[in-house]
């Protein structure tokens, strides 16, 4: 969220599109809901600079696809590579399987959810269960 913050806040400012930090901050708390929060927060800064200059919203359009590319294919997976290790597959499967059962609160919820699961299999079922087994066979 502060990668998106800080990345949207220079570029706009770059841009020179008014309200640059409110953008900002925006941007960075509409990136927490994924998959619907980066498109919500390009809307705004995008209008706005349409009624500045016409060439301005397309600038910024290209700057929002730009930021969420970088943080789409580089630094979303390298964190969830080394931080949580979860696999892109189950970090779809979760989105839809918890937005399924509780709504909108489950898609936000969804990826602390799945890392919550993850982390009780492994402790419970690994662990607990399959260590002792291993041990007195």
């Amino acid at each position: 969220m502060v990668f998106i913050g800080v990345l949207s806040g220079v570029g706009l400012w770059l841009l020179q599109v008014p309200l640059a930090l409110a953008h900002a901050v925006l941007a960075g708390l509409l990136n927490f809901i994924p998959n619907v929060g980066p498109t919500l927060s390009a809307v705004l800064p995008i209008t706005i600079a349409f009624l500045d200059a016409p060439w301005k919203a397309l600038a910024v359009l290209v700057l929002y696809i730009i930021i969420q590319n970088i943080e789409s294919y580089w630094l979303t997976p390298t964190v969830m590579a080394n931080q949580v290790a979860l696999l892109p597959a189950i970090t779809l499967a979760s989105q839809i399987f918890f937005t399924t059962l509780f709504g909108a609160l489950g898609l936000l919820m969804a990826i602390p959810l799945a890392v919550v699961v993850k982390t009780w299999i492994e402790e419970v079922l690994f662990k607990d269960i399959l260590d002792r087994w291993q041990r007195s066979a």
